[in-house]
């Protein structure tokens, strides 16, 4: 179906894409294929990663109140932020298949919508929810005064600027979709240099700008995010990419194509919440353990630490995603599951060596950021402790991706439910307060729901189910 449904006189648009930077996965030899597309999603988590631990480091300078305040409220925005992660997922699940098949205007099409429906969701439900239940969550989670004090304007002023963060979700998930996954990393490399530099102006007060604490790392984090935003933006609008977008074409709504979008990211949306409420739910039985508000600084340190084990598995899943989609929707079904477990054992191997890394280092990673010595204490043990679970939590993410990327959204869905925001959950209660193990017993139960996870994901991916799916 045409994108173009005017019918008025032709209008002046953007070359048809360069198909240069994109990589097709449906030929040749899987392994460097596989290796050409996930260095760059890698590359760009290993960004965010870096832009994470300074901005841990420099709020982290503030005190550990501070930090807490942080972390706690930016589980709270991330709880929200996966609501919107339907459409980028759904966008680049149909952009993979309609790519494999080499229909371009679908591309188009379902990039068109995806926009559309970005903006709706984030200015109509979650800035507007978010912005005003901040103060409320905060407290429900078990902040005290102070904790909330710090983090909900910094809440507040994540949430304001939510639209840029979402729109940029958005351009990725259908860039990598197409196979280009260098362009992504471009920007992402340059908005999070800005963004390092303008935490560091605003937290600390540089020149003329004041000194904002916590506040400032909000204020520099929505200033690289409307750079991303608006250079992604163009990159569609330039014709120069793997992707082209016709500004001024028709953008009428297709409730047809919305609503694929929808059905296919909205449970891979839904897996974002549950996961995160189960992090939020962590968070809530650390602050009851004897240690509170320093397990919960403790935590949110080696959750930083770790994040390059999970943003590695982050972007492996999402080259998951690319490899199995492009290929199924070339009807390549053998090779879209060996694209799947090549990239499985290369989450394991690089995930393995990290965690070994944690075990070691611990105590001295966690020192780095914040040097209480309770703080540095519970952060040692945390990264021992879940370093047990690294190889197995990213072997999770990237068969989630690859059964996303085949159509199936709901199978990784309910597994996440039952090991991640129930079973890890309510083990780490039971031993953390129950039987008195206190934030052992959290590490524990963490484990315990990642373990439970992979065992359900292998068995559903080797049924073999997502091969007879079809959905674009």
């Amino acid at each position: 179906m045409s994108c173009d449904d005017s019918g008025g006189p032709e209008l002046p648009q953007p070359a048809p894409a360069r198909p240069g930077r994109r990589v097709d996965m449906t030929s040749g030899s899987l392994l460097p294929k596989v290796a050409m597309l996930s260095w760059p999603i890698i590359g760009a988590y290993l960004l965010q990663v870096a832009v994470g631990i300074a901005d841990t480091k420099m709020v982290g300078s503030l005190g550990p109140v501070e930090l807490a305040a942080v972390g706690t409220a930016n589980s709270v925005m991330f709880f929200f932020v996966s609501i919107s992660f339907a459409v980028s997922m759904g966008v680049q699940i149909l952009v993979a298949q309609y790519t494999g098949r080499g229909d371009t205007q679908g591309t188009e099409q379902v990039l068109k919508q995806g926009i559309m429906a970005a903006v709706a969701i984030t200015l109509l439900i979650v800035s507007p929810w978010g912005v005003l239940l901040s103060s409320w969550i905060m407290k429900l989670m078990g902040a005290d005064v102070e904790m909330v004090r710090h983090g909900a304007p910094y809440l507040q002023l994540m949430f304001g600027g939510m639209l840029f963060l979402i729109l940029s979700f958005v351009i990725t998930g259908a860039l990598q979709g197409a196979g280009d996954t260098v362009t992504p990393l471009v920007i992402l490399l340059v908005a999070n240099v800005v963004n390092i530099l303008c935490n560091y102006v605003f937290i600390f007060g540089v020149g003329p700008f004041p000194a904002l604490g916590v506040q400032g790392a909000a204020v520099g984090t929505l200033v690289s995010r409307v750079l991303s935003a608006g250079a992604g933006l163009w990159v569609l609008a330039s014709g120069r990419f793997a992707l082209v977008l016709h500004w001024r074409r028709s953008w009428q709504v297709r409730w047809d194509t919305v609503g694929r979008i929808l059905a296919l990211g909205f449970p891979a949306s839904l897996q974002g919440v549950t996961r995160n409420f189960g992090f939020m739910v962590m968070i809530k039985v650390l602050a009851l353990t004897t240690a509170g508000t320093y397990a919960i600084a403790a935590y949110t340190v080696s959750m930083q630490i770790r994040m390059v084990t999970t943003m590695v598995g982050l972007a492996l899943m999402a080259a998951a995603t690319t490899a199995v989609g492009q290929n199924v929707g070339a009807r390549n079904i053998e090779r879209a599951g060996k694209s799947a477990w090549i990239l499985v054992a290369l989450a394991v191997g690089i995930s393995t060596i990290s965690g070994i890394i944690y075990a070691t280092f611990g105590g001295y990673f966690t020192a780095l950021f914040n040097e209480q010595t309770q703080v540095v204490a519970i952060g040692a043990q945390a990264l021992l402790w879940l370093a047990l679970s690294e190889p197995f939590l990213t072997a999770g993410m990237v068969l989630s991706g690859a059964l996303r990327g085949a159509g199936d959204t709901i199978s990784p869905l309910i597994i996440s439910i039952i090991s991640i925001t129930v079973v890890g959950p309510l083990v780490a209660y039971l031993l953390a307060i129950t039987l008195g193990m206190g934030t052992l017993g959290v590490w524990l139960g963490s484990n315990a729901g990642i373990w439970l996870r992979i065992v359900l994901l292998v068995w559903q991916f080797q049924r073999g189910r997502w091969k007879k799916l079809r959905v674009a």
